[in-house]
């Protein structure tokens, strides 16, 4: 079975041996009178979810770096070494992420060896935290603690009165949401590129690759799409 793990647009090139998911809960127990304890249920509260990359800092045949066809072609040609990317290539994404505070996707992705999909997670979330761990069992590779937590688009509401056909004044709500990148309707691939590579160039990031990859007939979030395919976004 394989494992592809997705930060934004950085595919991690050792997935993490275990993650950690840990679902907050907002619930409240109260005492009443006669009644003894009760529970009332709330809405969960942000998901948080921790794991330990291991990024090498030289080539390993088990390790992966490319999610296009025309990379694959490369590494199957001329070896794993064309697409090598040491540690400071993720350790400069993940400054980067944390410093522009700015929600990126978490993508994980499980399928069979025959590229079917088994299960997979997709959630907007922040880098809340992350540290490099120097260890001498390590080598020379880098093993980075990484905490990220689910981040759910907020904006302001806004209160507009209208006046019906009676003359009668009618209150509605318009909510100012977050948006990243408008996203058109129809795309048309301009080079050889995998589903998720498609949605991440149409939205940034925001676009849900399963829900694309189920309007159009497609499973694989790695397998390449030929140049000049329209995919239907919506």
């Amino acid at each position: 079975m394989a494992y592809y793990f997705f930060l934004g647009n950085t595919m991690l090139p050792v997935p993490p041996e275990k993650m950690d998911l840990k679902i907050k809960n907002k619930n409240k127990t109260i005492n009443l009178i006669n009644e003894g304890e009760v529970n009332i249920i709330k809405t969960p509260g942000l998901t948080e979810i921790s794991f330990d990359a291991r990024l090498p800092n030289r080539s390993y045949p088990f390790a992966s770096y490319d999610t296009s066809f025309s990379d694959s072609l490369k590494t199957n040609l001329l070896g794993n070494s064309f697409s090598f990317k040491k540690a400071d290539y993720f350790m400069s994404y993940f400054k980067q992420a944390k410093a522009t505070q700015t929600p990126f996707r978490l993508i994980i992705a499980r399928m069979t060896p025959q590229f079917q999909m088994l299960s997979d997670t997709n959630i907007l979330v922040t880098l809340e935290e992350y540290s490099n761990n120097e260890d001498a069992r390590n080598g020379f590779d880098v093993v980075v603690p990484l905490r990220l937590k689910q981040y759910r688009p907020f904006g302001t509401k806004e209160l507009v009165k209208t006046t019906n056909a009676k003359g009668e004044e009618v209150y509605t709500v318009r909510e100012t949401r977050i948006t990243t990148q408008e996203v058109p309707s129809v795309y048309q691939i301009r080079n050889e590129q995998s589903i998720w590579e498609a949605c991440k160039r149409i939205s940034g990031g925001s676009l849900d690759w399963r829900a694309v990859a189920g309007m159009n007939g497609l499973s694989n979030p790695i397998g390449s799409i030929t140049k000049g395919t329209v995919l239907h976004l919506g």
